[in-house]
């Protein structure tokens, strides 16, 4: 977690670059923090739940045909509630109840272009639900660092599908806006979050008051924006907002965890190719049973080591010149 928050931390310049090139694409000067998860200047495509369905299942056989296979059993045992209906819950969710259950995936399909990725997400989940079906009931289900890996590397194949035939400037910048907004919200904003409560219990047990606290966090949103993006003053109290700081503290060091590990393992599958790929699902077929460090090393994936989370912060590097070249 240490190589993994320093490296995060490390890489706060490549976000701020990306800052910049939003701000020249949505023409805005300056870029406040309001404006961070503003929109593209263009509508992304809408989808047919049949097309959706289709294009998370080409995803998927972009990987493998028989991990394309295995999402499909969610569609063919019914296994997903997508309809939008009175009194129906909101958000997504993918549960896998026992192991040799197909997992159940609940959501609201809408249409919308994010509706795909949620699809393409939940059904990752279920991906590494449907592997692991050979564990134990006790060790089927990933740890905590694990769980969003699956995943995170299905909506990286979901992207690279939509780049793949998609040829319009302002829909692919919008694609590619979309995902770095998401890579930035779960990567380095939760690092950052972690850092402040570091420091935070810290200078609380030395006394500190409510107003010193509120200077460290802006500090540290000072350092994460640079001079990319201009931080209004009552973002000081933003720490305030965030629950996971008040009812799970050092929680959210899991999201960044999760979520740069899938670009970790995304990374190696594009240098790598077919090559990766039964190794992959060997590491996802082993769900819980053995610590994060243990079914990593046999991918020649070291997460004690920065090196290794620099390989993550490649797959956002390039999308970011991906994002640039449309300018």
């Amino acid at each position: 977690v240490e190589a993994l928050l320093l490296t995060c931390r490390n890489h706060a310049p490549l976000f701020q670059r990306y800052f910049r090139a939003k701000a020249t694409i949505l023409q805005l000067k300056p870029f406040t923090r309001y404006d961070l998860y503003a929109p593209g200047r263009t509508s992304l495509p809408r989808f047919s739940f049949d097309r959706a369905r289709e294009i998370v299942l080409e995803a998927y056989r972009r990987l493998s045909p028989r991990a394309a296979d295995l999402v499909a059993r969610v569609y063919e045992e019914r296994h997903l509630d997508a309809a939008v209906r009175r009194g129906k819950m909101g958000g997504a969710f993918c549960y896998s109840v026992l192991p040799h259950l197909t997992p159940y995936v609940l959501m609201n399909f809408t249409g919308q272009s994010r509706d795909v990725a949620t699809l393409a997400h939940e059904l990752g989940h279920a991906l590494h639900g449907l592997l692991a079906s050979k564990r134990s009931i006790l060790t089927f289900h990933p740890s905590l660092p694990l769980a969003e890996t699956a995943s995170v590397f299905g909506e990286q194949l979901l992207l690279e599908t939509w780049l793949s035939r998609e040829r319009r400037t302002p829909i692919r910048q919008a694609l590619l806006m979309t995902r770095l907004d998401d890579l930035y919200a779960t990567i380095l904003r939760q690092a950052y979050f972690v850092e402040f409560e570091r420091i935070a219990h810290q200078i609380a047990v030395e006394g500190a008051t409510i107003d010193q606290l509120a200077d460290r966090y802006l500090a540290l949103l000072r350092e994460q924006f640079g001079k990319a993006v201009t931080l209004p003053e009552s973002f000081r109290w933003e720490w305030l907002t965030i629950p996971h700081i008040f009812s799970t503290p050092f929680y959210c060091y899991a999201y960044s965890f999760g979520n740069l590990l899938a670009l970790v393992l995304y990374e190696r599958f594009r240098q790598e190719g077919r090559s990766f790929v039964p190794q992959y699902l060997d590491f996802l077929a082993a769900g819980g049973s053995q610590s994060p460090e243990e079914l990593l090393r046999p991918l020649g994936v070291d997460i004690t080591s920065p090196k290794c989370w620099e390989q993550g912060f490649a797959q956002i590097h390039d999308t970011i010149a991906e994002l640039e070249r449309t300018i």
